[in-house]
């Protein structure tokens, strides 16, 4: 992988030696949003038309057919996320369901 990448400087870090913190507008994550992040690990803001267009690109006829999965990630699952990523494609689905696959 050869892919130039910024780092962006939180202004709460910066100030957590203060004991304030600020509401930070930069990076990936903009304020109240909801993002999906999908098995290749690719993030995406959620809302109601990506959702539907999710579900028509993996043909879901029923979507009682859908199950809601919560997960806890710790350091440990943050590692074997790490370790997937570079070893398969279905990584939340090799860690977070036990199924390995491509």
């Amino acid at each position: 992988m050869t892919a130039v990448l910024t780092f962006v400087n939180s202004a709460a870090a910066a100030n957590s030696s203060t004991g304030t913190t600020a509401a930070v507008e930069e990076g990936f994550v903009k304020g109240v949003v909801t993002y999906m992040v999908m098995d290749n690990l690719e993030v995406k803001p959620m809302s109601t038309i990506s959702s539907i267009t999710l579900l028509n690109e993996f043909n879901v006829q029923n979507v009682r057919s859908l199950k809601e999965k919560i997960v806890v990630l710790g350091v440990d699952e943050g590692l074997k996320l790490l370790k997937a990523s570079l070893e398969c494609k279905t990584v939340l689905t090799s860690i977070f369901l036990g199924v390995t696959g491509a």
